[in-house]
């Protein structure tokens, strides 16, 4: 088929899912896989989620009447990610949703690792199931119900029902809203936070190039600046976390919400973005525990200039830098304050502003040198333990019972570090010396068994020198036998061995 003869027309915020569920209904096919096959030239198994793709061909097959650009924006969720992706990734992610291969577009937007594809489902809003079937003849799936975050309808404020497809089936069984069982998706009473996130999602659904301005102009900075929890340019990270904190009481804690009420971690990763990839539901969650609501977002352009005159005024309060003499009175007292940081100085962002030159060369001849403060002592250290080695040797030699050889095990089993300071042998060179110097060859190992094995003979018998050499538990010897006869001649004498 090369070109559709029919195709209903799209209601207001419908999904390209509704549109394929009615198309399939309206010419009676047998099989979601037929209506595939017409829409999308292939078996496209992407057609159900909130990114599908195939728009090309489905373009190609309404004769242009709707550009794929045109289905994107009006029939799917790309556009509310589209304030939190550079312009590569945004044509990217249409790339994807034009061809016939959309693997990978999930991860890319960050979906996957966010852990709120688990919450997805297919959810209607019963006030709009009715609406649209007065007003259109029948229901269908909008698609800011379907997006990440959103547990109320920002239409009418009810809690969302989620739909359960029949016998376990999946979206595949073409079916609208209020057709198969359902379940609310939240059960608090509390929806101020789901309700006020909906709206803002919707917003931004609906409004995505004001929505690239907000997060351009860093709505989020004004609005901490506002609340004073911007200091200097920096962020008050533990005013932050308790107020944050404070407004995860007041939020409701089921489905996605429950993922963004365990901890504040995520809203300090959100605010020092440093190319991450932001998740709208969170950023917009950020935005109600900041105190802020859609008519907030709404009113944001209007309360500040536009970003080229803020430019414009920038240059001109760098222009005009003052006078001689008050640069010189200001630079004194910068000067003068050697005890505190450059940017705690007095007149330091003056001197950014209007006289950034001598303030550069200034840093420059006056380089911060940090100092590091020694928290641990370790010559003394090394002295202890080297004293702790040579204790420990000794004891082992003043053993009665059957010599044991003196190894590294040995000798550290006995001191209080143990191994540790073997990881940090460059703080221990004395007692690394010590150590290797305690050491036992196996033959003075051997010539200390057989002294010890004449001591548990009765002399003045004689002994084979095998049954010395099996009482003191040698099989193959290190020792001579003159060295043996040595042994035997100095205990035979009464020498203390």
């Amino acid at each position: 088929m090369d070109r559709l003869l029919l195709f209903p027309e799209p209601f207001p915020d419908e999904s390209l899912y509704s549109l394929a569920v009615r198309y399939h209904r309206l010419v009676a096919n047998d099989s979601y896989r037929r209506t595939s096959q017409e829409l999308f030239g292939t078996y496209s198994r992407t057609c159900g989620s909130v990114l599908p793709c195939c728009l090309a061909t489905l373009s190609q097959r309404l004769e242009e009447k709707y550009s794929v650009a045109e289905l994107v924006d009006s029939r799917t969720l790309l556009p509310l990610y589209k304030p939190f992706l550079s312009n590569d990734g945004y044509e990217s992610a249409l790339h994807c949703m034009r061809g016939p291969h959309g693997t990978g577009l999930k991860m890319s937007l960050g979906m996957t690792a966010s852990g709120l594809l688990k919450h997805a489902s297919f959810r209607y809003c019963e006030a709009c199931m009715q609406h649209d079937a007065d007003y259109y003849g029948v229901s269908y799936w909008h698609r800011i119900h379907m997006a990440a975050g959103v547990c109320t309808c920002p239409h009418h404020g009810n809690v969302l029902l989620r739909a359960s497809f029949p016998e376990g089936a999946d979206w595949r069984c073409m079916q609208l809203p209020g057709e198969s069982t359902s379940t609310p998706v939240l059960s608090e009473s509390s929806l101020g936070a789901a309700y006020s996130v909906a709206e803002m999602q919707f917003w931004g659904l609906s409004n995505p190039q004001r929505a690239c301005e907000l997060v351009r102009e860093d709505f989020l900075r004004w609005r901490l600046t506002e609340m004073g929890m911007l200091q200097q340019g920096r962020l008050r990270e533990q005013a932050i976390n308790s107020h944050v904190e404070r407004r995860f009481s007041n939020s409701t804690h089921e489905g996605e919400f429950q993922s963004v009420t365990v901890d504040t971690e995520w809203v300090m990763r959100l605010l020092r973005r440093r190319r991450r990839i932001v998740q709208p539901f969170r950023y917009y969650f950020l935005c109600w525990l900041l105190e802020t609501s859609a008519e907030d977002l709404v009113e944001f352009q209007h309360k500040i200039c536009p970003r080229a005159l803020r430019m414009n005024s920038l240059v001109k309060d760098r222009c005009d830098s003052g006078s001689p003499v008050e640069i010189a009175e200001r630079r004194r007292n910068f000067q003068s304050d050697r005890d505190k940081k450059l940017h705690d100085r007095q007149g330091y962002y003056w001197l950014y502003r209007h006289d950034r030159d001598w303030l550069q060369n200034y840093v420059k001849s006056y380089p911060f040198i940090r100092t590091r403060k020694v928290y641990v002592d370790w010559f003394s250290r090394d002295i202890a333990l080297s004293n702790e080695l040579v204790t420990a040797h000794a004891e082992i030699m003043a053993e009665k019972d059957k010599p044991k050889k003196i190894t590294k095990s040995a000798l550290l089993r006995r001191v209080q570090n143990h191994y540790g300071f073997l990881r940090k042998s460059s703080k221990f060179p004395k007692s690394i010396q010590v150590l290797e110097s305690l050491l036992e060859t196996e033959h003075d190992y051997q010539l200390r068994k057989v002294a010890w094995a004449l001591k548990e003979l009765q002399l003045p018998k004689n002994y084979a020198i095998s049954v010395i050499m099996r009482l003191a538990g040698i099989r193959i010897r290190q020792i001579s036998h003159l060295e043996i006869e040595d042994l035997l001649q100095a205990r035979g004498n009464g020498d203390n061995l």
